[in-house]
């Protein structure tokens, strides 16, 4: 496992052996971010909101996002996150929590911060509950503007194309897994004052 692009491409990162932590492949991560090249432009803050290795977040810090946020509940993943955060030298620019992700997006609400990716890989057995995830994100209005959230899951799980004001603009399949992009639902009635709060 390794970064693939930016500041510290090629960088080697730690991993736990066995199936504990199912890490996004080199190949899928690629493809995830060459997806997101345009919205990495001026992109801010990304979070990776089930973290693992936190890789995802990681990738994202190298290819020039401000800052990232990481949250896990195993304490295993926690001590890997922060292994591989002090590895490529992003201590100052990395924030990692030790909490559901469904928390986290409260924690984000809370403290306001926008979001300009938020990407998630739930354990497969958790599927089915991106649904509830998307429908937080989009009540608790933690995505900016043109912001994407960006699913990996089982490709047998049947992802909604539509959640509030979320809708599911692209999708694609590798192997067992279906990644699912989503971003806001465009009202051209939309009041131009509104678009200013988020």
């Amino acid at each position: 496992m390794r970064v693939i692009a930016g500041d510290k491409r090629g960088k080697k990162l730690s991993s736990i052996p066995g199936d504990k932590i199912r890490p996004t492949t080199d190949k899928v991560k690629g493809a995830i971010f060459n997806s997101l090249q345009f919205e990495l432009k001026n992109a801010r803050v990304f979070v990776d909101l089930f973290s693992g290795s936190g890789a995802m977040g990681i990738e994202a810090l190298s290819r020039g996002i401000e800052t990232a946020y990481f949250f896990d509940v195993s304490q295993e993943s926690i001590d890997l996150i922060k292994k591989n955060i002090a590895l490529t030298g992003y201590e100052s620019r990395a924030r990692v929590f030790k909490i559901p992700g469904i928390k986290g997006l409260e924690r984000l609400s809370q403290n306001k911060v926008t979001c300009d990716i938020i990407f998630l890989d739930p354990p497969y057995i958790q599927g089915e509950g991106t649904g509830k995830i998307l429908e937080i994100i989009s009540e608790k209005e933690i995505l900016s503007e043109n912001g994407k959230v960006v699913i990996e899951s089982e490709k047998s799980v049947i992802m909604p194309l539509e959640k509030n004001n979320l809708v599911c603009y692209k999708s694609k399949n590798y192997g067992n897994s279906i990644i699912s992009y989503y971003c806001r639902e465009k009202n051209e009635f939309e009041n131009s004052s509104l678009s200013g709060e988020f």
